[in-house]
């Protein structure tokens, strides 16, 4: 489901969004535990992290010992991004600012993950097409969208989606862009219902939990941080709020 919506703005709640998020990088619930899964399905060698946002992947990523590109449309999230590889003490070297359509490089990665990206952009297909080019021969692509279309909602809108995908339709565009599907897997179930519940309501669910320091708001996110590291991501969810998929050139 797609809706019309102004693209500055989407994109301007999208850095706003990280810009709160940025002070409670180490123990977000939701990242911290996408991550971990992230970093199972990267392999080794050459790493574009395309649409890096704060940079807690990259982070990640480097300290796994992967050679890491850092690479975002957005001016506030790469300043955000070698902040945060600064104050680990790692490369902040290789941050750099730009769109998929301006990566230069051909044949070039051993793995390209694509967190949450292009379902900001309005041509997928071509942008899918762009990454299969500058991966190396036998290159993986790592990618998750937002899942389900029947949730797309205020959210979505606020922070420049055009579109949620089901998970027939995500094959079948990786496919079409000349990619053969690995592992294709839901994940965040805990996220539907009240998502769903706020869209009914036409209001942007309050996620204020996550950028608190209340001591029953930290609670929450440790319990949520548990229930993934033990359920979630070891566990295969029938439904959930995102798409994670490891997909291979043909």
């Amino acid at each position: 489901m797609t809706q019309d919506f102004d693209a500055s703005k989407g994109q301007e709640g999208l850095e706003d969004h990280y810009e709160q998020w940025f002070a409670h990088i180490a123990t977000d619930f939701r990242a911290t535990s996408l991550n971990r899964l992230v970093l199972g399905l990267v392999p080794p060698g050459r790493v574009l992290d395309i649409g890096c946002g704060s940079g807690a992947l990259s982070a990640e990523l480097l300290r796994a010992g992967r050679m890491v590109t850092s690479q975002d449309v957005s001016e506030r999230m790469v300043a955000m991004t070698r902040m945060h590889l600064d104050r680990q003490g790692l490369d902040a070297g290789h941050v750099r600012l730009g769109t998929i359509e301006s990566i230069t490089e051909r044949g070039t990665f051993d793995g390209i993950v694509a967190l949450d990206v292009i379902e900001h952009i309005e041509d997928d297909y071509a942008a899918l097409v762009r990454l299969r080019e500058a991966l190396a021969p036998n290159g993986t692509l790592v990618l998750s969208v937002p899942a389900l279309t029947w949730l797309y909602g205020p959210k979505d809108v606020a922070v420049g989606h055009f579109r949620r995908y089901d998970r027939d339709g995500l094959s079948a565009l990786l496919a079409r862009a000349g990619f053969r599907l690995e592992r294709c897997r839901y994940w965040n179930a805990l996220g539907i219902a009240p998502v769903w519940l706020a869209n009914l309501r036409g209001k942007r669910l309050d996620e204020s939990l996550r950028y608190s320091n209340s001591p029953v708001k930290r609670s929450l996110n440790a319990a949520l941080s548990a229930w993934f590291r033990f359920v979630e991501n070891p566990l295969p969810m029938p439904l959930g709020m995102t798409l994670l998929v490891r997909a291979r050139l043909e």
